[in-house]
């Protein structure tokens, strides 16, 4: 479709005198698709944060959405915390296009409002669970984190912490949103810095993250020798902290030299999300060279997230999500029980769309009430908020997206503390003789063969409208009572809330032998997520049935 030039808002930004001369550059080279999405287009808040692809115009990441957003977050914080600004917020970054240039004037907008703003030293890259921790540990009033996490290359995002570290919930990024809808011409805007209002974060508060971490060991006097595994950054903020940590609890590390270095292109990475197989290529390759190696850990760029590989008889195999909660479930609360650590009324919390396996071992076997939220971080931090209220101990949380939390000073997803504690375990069952999959196979064995299946459903930003609300529509109309040879129990239709949340864009159906099924829009891209959980008494005939219900649902949804 040609792109109507006349169009206000265009010429808005191609004839200010004060545009950014790169994104002016980009407008007047750009095509009519381009043009199309960067002006047709919004940047809504998501489930982590307000994310884009990197460009020129309102509905492309850019400065201009900083400004916005800051502005509108220093106005939130200021109705919050008006004698309180001093406590400041903390901001850190990851390896992307910008970040860098991004946090220095999230840092700059605040100051000019009155509020203290934390830069790490050197404003130099963080994980998100640093910054995290950091906004609790420093007793900040919030937090920035400038990251896109597992998105491609052109992403960059910014998500935003409350004082305790957890993203904020919808209905504080809706007060930001309307802030940012009052503010007309962001171009023009000016600020002042207070630079006397810019202070570097603490080492010592780096350091309670090390100890942290190093705390979360069972046997941490216990030598680690003989112990090798592989390591990769995907050129994100991970390396400064998992490969040094390891190493001081006594672990061989194999860094990934390829994806050790600082790098916004991920030219050695392709995809940086440790679910899809390009962050796998180089990783496993060196797996074939160290077949003495037990373990692939991956984080993701901004390390809040871990995927796994397991040296199983001489084979490197993937677990994903649903399997590696399970393990460090059983692993972390056998350990608890062991060492008589399990607190009273232990409470561990996952996501609607994570499968139950990991449930059933927290509830069955060790007696920890289960919590289950909407998808997003954010949700699970605001119900650990909730517990001394409720006489509740955390013990785990996590999503199915390859996101856990093991130590709740941490309230965002921590790929840090998920490889410290999945490494550990694979160091003492391999002792056993054992692999974490012959761990996984002994959990099949006590609760059923779970096969789980995401299927990723990918469109263009602007196809959201026409191809993403179609199918959701389509499936809050189709009746149908069966799916194939299931038998459909009942469906939970989660728009107008459930569970005590608020609505999300999300159905599940239920089949009356425990195999289920979900369906949402990505909260961060233009996708629809399709979430499988099939369960049988083997693998084959597990994943025997995901395969028939991906292909049953594909005809009700006219789909290929």
């Amino acid at each position: 479709m040609i792109f109507d030039k006349s169009n206000k808002e265009y010429l808005n930004w191609v004839e200010n005198n004060n545009l950014d001369e790169e994104l002016k550059k980009q407008l007047e080279n750009a095509s009519n698709e381009e043009l199309n999405a960067a002006f047709g287009l919004k940047l809504n808040f998501g489930t982590a944060g307000i994310r884009g692809i990197l460009g020129a115009g309102p509905g492309r990441f850019n400065v201009y959405t900083i400004k916005k957003v800051t502005i509108s977050y220093a106005k939130l914080l200021i109705s919050k915390y008006p004698n309180d600004l001093h406590r400041g917020v903390v901001i850190g970054h990851d390896n992307r296009h910008n970040s860098t240039k991004f946090s220095r004037l999230a840092a700059e907008i605040l100051t000019s409002f009155g509020i203290k703003a934390y830069l790490f030293a050197e404003n130099k890259m963080k994980p998100t669970p640093v910054v995290s921790f950091a906004t609790k540990d420093l007793n900040a009033i919030g937090g920035v984190i400038i990251t896109a996490s597992h998105n491609p290359a052109v992403y960059n995002g910014y998500k935003i912490y409350d004082e305790y570290g957890c993203q904020l919930i919808d209905s504080e990024t809706q007060i930001i949103a309307d802030n940012m809808n009052e503010i007309k011409n962001i171009i023009d805007w000016n600020y002042k810095t207070d630079e006397d209002l810019i202070e570097i974060v603490d080492q010592k508060v780096i350091e309670d993250y090390n100890k942290m971490i190093a705390n979360l060991q069972f046997y941490k006097n216990q030598s680690r020798d003989g112990f090798k595994m592989i390591y990769s950054a995907v050129n994100g903020t991970g390396t400064e902290f998992t490969p040094p940590l390891l190493r001081s609890f006594g672990y061989e590390v194999i860094e990934v030299k390829e994806h050790s270095f600082e790098d916004e292109t991920f030219k050695n990475v392709g995809n940086p999300n440790p679910e899809f197989d390009p962050a796998w290529t180089i990783p496993f390759e060196y797996g074939e060279k160290n077949l003495d190696a037990s373990i692939i850990i991956i984080q993701d760029p901004d390390a809040d997230r871990i995927g796994c590989a397991v040296n199983h008889n001489g084979k490197w195999i993937r677990i994903d999500g649903n399997q590696t909660g399970p393990i460090l479930i059983e692993w972390k609360l056998s350990q608890m029980k062991k060492h008589n650590m399990i607190p009273e009324n232990p409470v561990m919390y996952s996501s609607f769309v994570t499968s139950d396996l990991g449930d059933r071992i927290a509830s069955e076997t060790y007696g920890v009430k289960v919590i289950k939220t909407l998808t997003g971080f954010k949700w699970m931090g605001s119900e650990i908020l909730k517990e001394p209220e409720r006489n509740l101990n955390f013990v785990f949380a996590y999503e199915e997206s390859y996101g856990y939390v093991i130590d709740s000073s941490t309230r965002d997803k921590d790929g840090i503390q998920a490889t410290t504690m999945l490494v550990e375990a694979a160091w003492y069952y391999k002792k056993e003789g054992k692999t974490l999959l012959d761990v996984l196979e002994d959990i099949y064995k006590k609760y059923g063969y779970y096969y789980t299946y995401t299927e990723n459903l990918n469109f263009k930003p602007e196809e959201v409208e026409s191809k993403i609300e179609p199918i959701m529509k389509t499936l809050r109309k189709e009746s149908f009572n069966a799916l194939g040879d299931l038998e459909l129990k009942y469906c939970e239709d989660y728009l107008h809330g459930l569970f005590n949340m608020p609505g999300q864009n999300l159905l599940k159906f239920y089949f009356n032998e425990g195999s289920w099924f979900a369906v949402r829009p990505s909260g961060t891209e233009p996708k629809i997520k399709i979430y499988f959980v099939a369960v049988d008494k083997d693998e084959i005939s597990a994943k025997d049935k995901c395969e028939k219900m991906f292909k049953n649902l594909k005809k009700i949804l006219e789909i290929n």
